[in-house]
């Protein structure tokens, strides 16, 4: 009886292949290493921040002053009295909201260049507020300002609802804080007040002309009946004192730090003197 001969399995027919295949693994080149990066191409992309973080807060705010100066009634000459007065070489920026006709294009730019060597301005949407430059509202207009520019957007269908003023100074006040400065001019009713109060809240610091330098007193008398005035005084002398007051404040914010928690007793300090000046 013949033996029966075992035949061999299918992973031990397998194994030839297969260790021919892993020889030849062995004895194949190393790949190729990716190319080094070409210097003169698109850098690196990186990774998106997290969208989680906040800007810091002093991020958008100016270097120079943004004043935001209110007028009605009686303000073209209150604000020729103040243009003509702004010291040669300031480096703060201007922006004017005056009370006009929504249906009638007046010659306000070309009457307020005459009087100033700074550059004077019709403000357009979207404009970057620069320094040593005046910008003026567009008749029939709402302004805010955000980030540091100018944005329009139509005033209310209801001539009670309109207040520009206040409108731009709330904006002010929430966009420059504590370096926001407010003033107001000429001109009668109340517009104006509650955005210096928007101010005063900020920290930041309120100028009105006196009343009895003013054509219309309406305007200055009630943001000083409302207690926001920091400095009264006439158109003219204004701008000066305005300057001396941001120099005299550079120290509580300088290199972008936040104010202190006493900062509104330190503008009153500053008020303060600049009263006696």
């Amino acid at each position: 009886m013949k033996a029966r001969t075992k035949k061999p399995s299918r992973s031990s027919r397998r194994r030839p292949a297969e260790a021919e295949a892993e020889a030849s693994a062995r004895d194949a080149p190393d790949p190729a290493p990716d190319p080094a990066p070409n210097p003169s191409g698109p850098p690196a992309r990186t990774a998106a921040p997290d969208a989680r973080i906040e800007p810091h807060p002093l991020a958008a705010r100016s270097a120079f002053p943004i004043v935001g100066i209110g007028a009605s009634a009686g303000g073209l000459e209150a604000l020729e009295q103040f243009l003509r007065n702004v010291p040669e070489g300031s480096d703060a920026a201007f922006v004017i909201v005056q009370h006009q006709d929504p249906n009638r294009r007046g010659m306000l730019i070309e009457l307020l260049q005459r009087t100033t060597q700074l550059q004077v301005l019709e403000a357009r949407d979207g404009m970057r507020v620069e320094p040593q430059r005046v910008y003026v509202i567009p008749p029939g207009k709402d302004m805010s300002l955000l980030h540091g520019a100018l944005h329009l957007l139509p005033q209310p269908s209801s001539p009670g609802r309109v207040l520009p003023i206040d409108f731009f100074f709330r904006s002010l006040a929430q966009d420059q804080g504590e370096r926001s400065v407010g003033v107001i001019l000429s001109g009668m009713g109340t517009d104006g007040t509650l955005g210096l109060r928007a101010i005063k809240e900020a920290a930041g610091v309120a100028f009105v002309q006196s009343p009895g330098s003013a054509k219309f007193d309406g305007m200055p008398r009630s943001a000083i009946d409302a207690g926001l005035a920091d400095v009264v005084l006439p158109a003219d002398e204004l701008p000066q004192r305005i300057l001396s007051y941001r120099d005299h404040a550079t120290f509580a914010y300088r290199d972008g730090e936040a104010r202190a928690r006493d900062a509104q007793s330190e503008v009153d300090q500053i008020c303060a003197l600049l009263r006696d000046y």
